[in-house]
């Protein structure tokens, strides 16, 4: 007779197995973990290797005063350079500082990323898509840079400003005239404000988008907008509403704009970490 409590199908015990490895997690990045220095070698070895770049997006933004928070560098090249560009990042020159990694899995709305080529640093939490021009809406041949007092390369503010007009992205526009605190005048002697935004880079870009997602299985697509807006009635608007994009915690006795204190320096006269 079986003793009670035994069990005729009970498993067996597994043997002991060696416990999986562990791993140090990426060093932070230079400039208190904003990676700076680690940007400007990347920009500086292209540079010297005869391709012209510049730092778009976010970044750019917070070179500008906006108050954003950075995930990776977008680091723009002329269209006509970008596969030479990644040869070169891919070389063995670099294979200690960089590796190439996988495109972001999925769409980002109004935007191409998950279609470019993207870096991570080795052992470091350091991350930079390569962004062609046209996508970004920004000239070349040759770029209008403004550099950083850490020596990064950027798109002059009107340069960016007029990208932002141009391609109809009011986000990002807002953040850069409350960052750069730019006036309604400045405007007029910077930028192109006759005429309506440029429609056929939006129709491109959707195009590209929509191919990029075929056969994808995603359940949508963040297009570009195609509005039609006159770009000096938008720039207008946008930069004599500054006041009304205060917040309880940006009082008007205090700050200029969202991101500017009264009486606050340019950010880009200042040696920032960030940049």
């Amino acid at each position: 007779m079986l003793a009670p409590n035994f069990h005729v199908n009970a498993p067996v015990p597994p043997d002991p197995v060696e416990k999986a490895p562990t791993y140090s997690p990426d060093e932070v990045p230079s400039c208190g973990g904003h990676g700076t220095l680690e940007i400007l070698e990347v920009t500086r070895y292209l540079e010297n290797h005869g391709v012209e770049c510049c730092v778009v997006g976010i970044s750019a933004l917070m070179f500008y005063g906006a108050g954003r928070a950075r995930d990776e560098w977008e680091l723009c090249v002329p269209n006509d350079k970008v596969n030479e560009a990644v040869s070169l990042l891919t070389a063995d020159s670099m294979a200690s500082r960089i590796h190439a990694i996988p495109p972001i899995p999925i769409p980002q709305p109004s935007s191409l990323s998950h279609t470019y080529h993207r870096f991570k640093g080795r052992g470091v939490h350091f991350y930079f898509l390569i962004v062609p021009a046209y996508d970004a809406h920004i000239p070349s041949g040759p770029f209008r840079i403004q550099r950083s007092l850490n020596g990064v390369p950027y798109p002059t503010l009107p340069v960016l400003m007029q990208s932002f007009l141009d391609t109809n992205d009011d986000v990002s526009l807002c953040d850069c005239i409350d960052g750069s605190n730019m006036s309604e005048e400045w405007g007029i002697q910077h930028l192109k404000l006759d005429g309506t935004n440029d429609l056929e880079w939006t129709r491109k870009m959707n195009i590209a988008a929509a191919e990029a997602s075929r056969g994808r299985g995603w359940m949508f697509v963040h297009y570009f907008p195609t509005s039609t807006i006159s770009r000096r009635e938008k720039w207008e608007s946008r930069v004599r509403n500054k006041k009304e994009r205060l917040g309880w915690t940006t009082p008007q006795g205090l700050f200029d704009t969202r991101f500017r204190l009264k009486g606050s320096p340019d950010p880009w006269t200042q040696k920032l970490i960030s940049s």
